[in-house]
């Protein structure tokens, strides 16, 4: 009996634990705890989800990331929050909560450059991307669909937008809908600034 306590206790202070069973009840204790208490959380993960060239974004299950949703991109808010998010193609973050997207100031978040078309995305949402283009006298976008349905309108300029066999001069105010895969070009007529809404509901 002598010799058992003895084991026991230095089983218990950690010594000698290849010679008894203490260990592996420990473990076996401890394992069963933490599955117990995995399966009391919800499925979650810490990731940094990818916004404009951030880090490759996880799985579309809700977890805990960096996500930044409509102007807290802009605002450089990288306060981490636990959000239900999904990920577009391309593995940027979507948010499926209820909330309010808006982005001020269009037309300065981009700039034409000299005998160029460039663009960039400003707002990623459930359903929806927002991208912004600027254009220099006599650029253009040509024929090419689009794999959902889209609308144009301009924020500076004259574009003259052709589908369908037609064509429209575009300014501000106005407002061309395409359908998805519908054949359709885009020309500048003086530089310009065009903002392009795709609408996504593929799922």
């Amino acid at each position: 009996m002598a010799d058992e306590n003895e084991q026991q206790s230095a089983c218990e202070a950690g010594r000698d634990e290849q010679h008894c069973k203490c260990r592996q009840r420990r473990a076996a204790a401890e394992a069963a705890a933490a599955n117990a208490s995995a399966a009391q959380q919800p499925a979650a993960h810490h990731c940094t989800c990818k916004h404009d060239g951030a880090a490759e974004a996880g799985e579309g299950e809700a977890h805990h990331c960096t996500c930044k949703h409509g102007d807290a991109a802009e605002a450089g808010d990288e306060q981490p929050k636990h959000c239900a998010c999904k990920h577009d193609a391309e593995g940027h973050a979507i948010s499926t909560e209820p909330h309010l997207g808006y982005v001020a100031d269009l037309a300065s978040l981009i700039e034409i450059q000299q005998e160029s078309t460039v663009s960039r995305v400003v707002m990623r949402e459930d359903g929806l991307r927002v991208v912004l283009f600027g254009f220099d006298k006599d650029q253009a976008l040509s024929e090419h669909t689009a794999a959902m349905p889209v609308t144009i309108q301009v924020l500076e300029g004259k574009l003259r937008v052709g589908g369908e066999g037609r064509e429209v001069e575009l300014v501000p105010g106005g407002v061309v809908y395409l359908s998805a895969r519908l054949p359709h070009t885009v020309y500048a007529v003086e530089p310009s600034k065009m903002l392009l809404s795709m609408f996504d509901n593929r799922g």
